[in-house]
């Protein structure tokens, strides 16, 4: 009965030291605020739905850390002292809008939102560019919406990236 016990405890501790080792061999993600000079688009709300999209990447073993600013030398400052290995930096760079006019007799005028946001992807030991890209996005809502649109498909691209190793 004792010969049991003892390889059992060993393959018991054996488990527990694996997966630790699979958890932390997971990659830690900080995403800074989005830059915008637009005030109608929140740049911690795009933050945070940025942090949503990549959480929910298939296959992306990541922490999604948060950063409390949108300047990129900060962002890195930041990012190091979180020990993250990559850093997601966005900037609106355009955002406009256009009204437009239903047809009927009450003629209702809709405003449409048009964004385009820049994004790059930066390993953090270096300060090496492994991806970056432009989307566009249009909301009849709001520039806010559209932006964090482009959240969805920013994560995507990140964590393609970040799967593949970096490559571009």
């Amino acid at each position: 009965m004792r010969r049991l016990r003892v390889p059992i405890l060993f393959a018991f501790i054996f488990v527990c030291v694996a997966s630790g080792f699979a958890q932390s061999s997971s990659v830690r993600v900080c995403v800074a605020a989005i830059e915008t000079r637009d005030p109608s688009v929140s740049p911690n709300a795009t933050r945070d739905a940025l942090v949503k999209f990549l959480g929910k990447q298939k296959g992306l073993q990541a922490e999604e850390v948060a950063l409390d600013t949108s300047d990129s030398a900060e962002a890195m400052n930041q990012a190091k002292g979180k020990k993250c290995d990559y850093l997601v930096g966005t900037t609106v760079t355009e955002v406009h809008s256009d009204s437009g006019y239903t047809g009927g007799l009450a003629g209702v005028n809709l405003q449409t939102f048009f964004v385009t946001v820049t994004f790059n992807l930066k390993k953090v030991s270096d300060g090496a560019e492994q991806a970056s890209g432009s989307l566009k996005a249009s909301d009849r809502g709001s520039a806010q919406s559209a932006v964090i649109a482009t959240t969805k498909k920013i994560a995507e691209k990140v964590a393609d990236s970040v799967k593949s190793g970096g490559g571009k």
